[in-house]
């Protein structure tokens, strides 16, 4: 059987196109005879990320990144990661598709980090949680941020500093300085003065210190002594307090305050018998007025009780104590009141 040109031409073509299919797969990492399975990943940053990436579990590659897309235009920080995974391997629902830093000078890989706890098993097409782990810049950026804050605010107060320090340290600044060095150089000889002078009092009486601190110990002494007594004395003290607040003393007394005040209102106003005799002024005259008369009647009385007391059936003693007073009265020994 002859073999035409066309037919070696055709051949040849599908081999080329057969190798070219299988050395692009090679030179993309994968494999002739494994199955793989789809997964994607949605980041917000994909710096570092190109397609056949490798993805690894444990260090170990199972997969590559096939493709990276932006699913909508207008949302552009999420990013749509396709990667393929080796079949046999089963990834679980709580896993992490971590970028992070395959070496110091490496490039970034997709590390996926499986969780202890059980979950289930992803399928094909489904969706992987995916985060970035901070790299070295970003992390020294991290740590240096705050010392750089801290450091400026340092340096802005350092500045502060340097200003007042050139405030004082100027011509009047100076001046004043100095005065300050001989106001305290004053106030320090002053108070050495004050010193020497209370070690001469503590020294000319210390006899007498030394009394009165051996008092002042013989008082604490007794109070420590009488403790009980005196906590005693506190105790009936407060109970006698608590007695006096439960009682109606206080009650009744102020009752007896509003009473006695209700009728020093009533006098004032000169209401009742009694308000009548405070507040009328001829009441009073009359009645000081009664009072002498009636004195003066009760002296005559005493001085000539015959006058007033007649028991004699001729009346003799009532002539003679009458006949008696109009003497007096004429002689002036007699004074009517």
């Amino acid at each position: 059987m002859k073999i035409t040109k066309e037919a070696k031409v055709g051949l040849f073509v599908a081999v080329a196109i057969t190798l070219l299919y299988f050395g692009y797969n090679f030179l993309r990492g994968r494999k002739f005879f494994s199955t793989y399975n789809t997964y994607y990943v949605v980041y917000n940053n994909v710096e570092g990320l190109v397609p056949s990436t490798a993805v690894y579990v444990n260090g170990f590659k199972v997969g590559q990144i096939e493709e990276i897309s932006m699913p909508d235009m207008l949302r552009t920080d999420s990013i749509l990661v396709k990667i393929f995974v080796q079949g046999k391997i089963q990834i679980k629902a709580n896993s992490t598709a971590l970028v992070t830093k395959s070496g110091l000078l490496d490039g970034n890989v997709i590390s996926i980090n499986f969780d202890d706890k059980p979950a289930d098993i992803l399928k094909d097409g489904s969706y992987i949680f995916g985060a970035r782990e901070e790299d070295l810049f970003t992390s020294i950026n991290n740590m240096v941020s705050p010392i750089k804050t801290k450091s400026e605010q340092v340096l802005v107060t350092l500045d502060k500093v340097l200003n007042s320090l050139r405030q004082v340290f100027n011509e009047k600044g100076t001046q004043n300085l100095t005065n300050s060095v001989v106001d305290l150089s004053g106030a320090l000889h002053a108070l050495r003065l004050t010193s020497e002078s209370l070690n001469k009092i503590v020294n000319e009486n210390g006899n007498s210190i030394s009394k009165t601190m051996n008092n002042v110990q013989i008082i604490s002494s007794t109070i420590a002594k009488n403790n009980n007594e005196i906590n005693n004395t506190i105790k009936n003290f407060s109970k006698l307090s608590d007695t006096l607040a439960n009682s109606n003393i206080i009650n009744n007394l102020a009752q007896v305050t509003k009473d006695l005040s209700a009728i020093t209102t009533k006098l004032n106003k000169g209401d009742g018998t009694l308000g009548k005799m405070v507040n009328d002024k001829e009441l009073y005259e009359n009645l000081t007025k009664t009072t002498k008369e009636l004195n003066a009647l009760l002296k005559d009385m005493q001085k000539y009780p015959g006058r007033y007391v007649n028991v004699s059936v001729f009346g003799g003693p009532a002539k003679k104590a009458e006949a008696k007073r109009e003497k007096d009265i004429k002689s002036g020994t007699y004074k009517p009141e």
